[in-house]
């Protein structure tokens, strides 16, 4: 009987059963010894022969695996000038992962977020016990409130351990990092809920639009306990691993644009200028799109279950005020007088849009806020 061939116990063992096409190859092998390796080392310090391998083989490949190929588009995102908030994150695996799970957006945030439980308390020893316990308070607070049903013992499995790709080994870069991959959840469950807004307004059914924008008012509330978890950083580790993130930013968050624009069209010079400069892809959408606010002006809601809808706008509107402050005053404890990793001003950025609406209401005006 022919033996059985032992599993790869070295990277580069399983480097070379992939190049041959070994059948027993398996790709989310290769995933994790490479993800071992970001572990101990960080992204930014993968020598470049390894690199070079990662990416010969991932030519060769192309998408014949979707998983190993956007989780090599993430490792080497630097190393091929692709190095942005999409391969920082690893935007395309967790989205991968979140239909491998049959979860919604709002259930995967959590369950980003239970992980940075899980994290905290298997790491032991690399911070004191008060900022542990509160950056643990905090993340059981968003998950009980995002969907109380997640077990955050429980690992989902499959690919999602491989999502967290730090490009360096400070400790708090990984919980910094399932906190931005959560954010972008996030605005892809407001996005969602704004769409079904618009579909229900465009049906004529008033009270289903109103239901959408009160559960999104609800959801972005609940993402304002993601700024505490990030307040736990502590400054030095922060200025540490960022030095490895520039070209990476929020200001490339495609989720958090694409709400946007779910709410209504941006102003002129917000649509033409550095905000949506950063995301081409969403700023094409905008002409094609049937955003609420368009709506909202050609359909149209009176009486009782319009000044309800007037009354949902209006709280979204603050709660997205409210948002923006508190990521600006986040920002600039943070940051001070540093610029952005995204190539822009940093705070002085985030300051110039804080009175900008989402919303426009029937007759023109702004929505209130």
């Amino acid at each position: 009987m022919a033996r059985t061939r032992p599993p790869a116990l070295h990277l580069d063992a399983e480097l070379d059963r992939q190049y041959r096409g070994d059948r027993a190859a398996d790709p989310r092998t290769l995933a994790t010894l490479v993800a071992g390796r970001v572990r101990r080392t960080g992204r930014h310090h993968l020598g470049s022969p390894l690199l070079d391998a990662l990416g010969d083989l991932q030519d060769r490949l192309g998408d014949g695996d979707v998983h190993l190929d956007a989780f090599l588009t993430a490792v080497l995102g630097r190393h091929r000038n692709r190095f942005c908030n999409q391969t920082y994150l690893a935007l395309p695996l967790v989205e991968l992962v979140r239909v491998d799970l049959g979860v919604d957006p709002q259930t995967m945030s959590a369950l980003l977020v239970a992980d940075v439980v899980r994290h905290e308390r298997e790491v032991t020893g690399a911070l004191d016990a008060r900022t542990r316990a509160v950056r643990i308070r905090h993340a059981l607070r968003f998950v009980a409130a995002a969907a109380p049903g997640v077990d955050v013992a429980h690992e989902p499995g499959g690919w999602f351990a491989l999502t967290a790709l730090p490009v360096s080994t400070e400790h708090d870069e990984y919980f910094f990092i399932r906190v931005l991959q959560a954010h972008e959840m996030v605005f892809t469950t407001m996005t969602d809920l704004l769409r079904a807004a618009t579909a229900a307004l465009r049906a004529d059914d008033v009270p289903a639009a109103t239901a959408h924008l009160a559960r999104a008012a609800v959801v972005l509330d609940q993402a304002a306990l993601l700024f505490r978890l990030v307040a736990t950083v502590r400054p030095a580790a922060f200025h540490s691993f960022r030095r490895y993130t520039e070209g990476a930013s929020a200001i490339q968050s495609e989720s958090y644009k694409r709400f946007e624009i779910a709410c209504g069209t941006p102003s002129p010079p917000r649509l033409a200028g550095e905000a949506f400069a950063h995301v081409p892809v969403v700023r094409a959408e905008v002409p094609h799109l049937d955003d609420f606010s368009a709506a909202w002006r050609e359909v149209g809601a009176d009486g009782a279950d319009g000044a309800a809808l007037a009354t949902a706008v209006t709280a979204l509107e603050r709660g997205h005020r409210r948002w923006k402050g508190t990521h600006h005053s986040l920002a600039a404890s943070m940051l001070g007088d540093a610029p952005g990793s995204g190539y822009t001003e940093g705070v002085p950025y985030l300051r110039r849009w804080l009175d900008e609406r989402l919303f426009s209401a029937p007759g023109g005006g702004a929505g209130a806020a």
